[in-house]
C-alpha cells in the first residue's frame, strides 16, 4: 500500500505566507472568496461514498489514499475559512 505524503500543517504554513498579503492579512474580497469555496457536487458525493465504505470496512488501499486526500483538503479548506471569518469579523 502506498503511503500518502500530504500533511496539512506544512501546507497551511506555506499558504499562510501566500495569503498574508504583504503582512496585512486577508483582504475582505479574498476572505469572501475563500468562504465561497466548496467541493463540487460530484466530489462531495464521492467523499460521502468513501466515508460510508470506510465505515463499513470496505475501502481498498487506493480508496483509503483518495479519502485521506479529501480529508486533508477539507481540513485545509476549513482552516482557511476560519481565517477568512476572522478577517471579516467586525472589530469588537
Amino acid at each position: 500500500m502506498a503511503a500518502s505524503l500530504f500533511h496539512a500543517k506544512p501546507h497551511a504554513e506555506v499558504l499562510r505566507g501566500v495569503f498574508d498579503l504583504a503582512g496585512r492579512g486577508l483582504s475582505q474580497p479574498l476572505a469572501e472568496g475563500i468562504l465561497a469555496l466548496d467541493f463540487p457536487p460530484d466530489d462531495a458525493a464521492r467523499m460521502d461514498e468513501l466515508g460510508q465504505r470506510a465505515n463499513d470496512g470496505r475501502l481498498t488501499p487506493e480508496e483509503a489514499i483518495e479519502l485521506e486526500t479529501y480529508v486533508n483538503i477539507s481540513d485545509l479548506l476549513a482552516f482557511w475559512q476560519a481565517k477568512a471569518r476572522q478577517a471579516i469579523r467586525p472589530s469588537e
